[in-house]
């Protein structure tokens, strides 16, 4: 019973999404207006359960005194302060709404910012000349950073013109083509879930 009751309840979700969104009765019956607040249920407790494994994770590390260990206090003080904070006040309250503004913006700003330093450490791997694949990268990439600086369209409007002629033809194509392949993946991990055959979810080896 312990993989057999969520198969059931997984084959069960997936044909009524299914049911909802292709047939004309599942639209009438508003099937997947009800299936979104299951989700949103499920994502509750999705949260609730992190919140726990936070909890025992930095608790463990605050009594056996791991190395870096208040860093753990400060995170739980932070974050069941925070929420204590919710509870009383609502997300709409002065203080919540001036820590979440003026705190978790900024870090939230900040963590984001050093993806820049990963993102140029990628582009220069991918923009090394060694064939000539990454030499028609290299020159669709310049070309597109030079259409978008002031530098660029002083050059001429051929550059911002050649710019939006590359995004509009060459990189919508190949979008389209990723998405493609992406959603027959999906659909293909979607089949594997629903028959069964698939059942890295539930614990198991697929």
């Amino acid at each position: 019973m312990r993989k057999e009751v969520p198969m059931f309840i997984t084959i069960l979700a997936a044909l009524m999404i299914v049911f909802g969104k292709y047939f004309f009765l599942g639209d009438q019956v508003k099937v997947l207006n009800n299936m979104d607040k299951y989700f949103n249920i499920s994502g509750t407790f999705a949260l609730l359960i992190g919140l726990i494994s936070l909890t025992m994770v930095h608790g463990m590390n605050i009594r056996r005194r791991k190395e870096g260990w208040y860093n753990s206090v400060v995170l739980l003080v932070v974050m069941y302060g925070y929420l204590l904070l919710g509870l009383i006040e609502g997300n709409k309250g002065t203080t919540f709404r001036w820590i979440y503004n003026n705190a978790f913006l900024n870090l939230d700003a900040t963590m984001f910012s050093l993806l820049a330093f990963y993102i140029a450490s990628a582009a220069y791997r991918a923009f090394r000349i060694r064939s000539w694949e990454a030499t028609v990268l290299l020159i669709a990439a310049f070309w597109v950073m030079l259409g978008n600086i002031p530098f660029g369209e002083a050059l001429g409007p051929w550059v911002v013109d050649g710019k939006d002629w590359i995004m509009r033809i060459p990189n919508t194509a190949a979008m389209r083509a990723i998405q493609i392949g992406a959603y027959v993946g999906a659909f293909a991990v979607a089949m594997r879930i629903i028959l069964g055959i698939e059942r890295a979810h539930m614990g198991g080896r697929s």
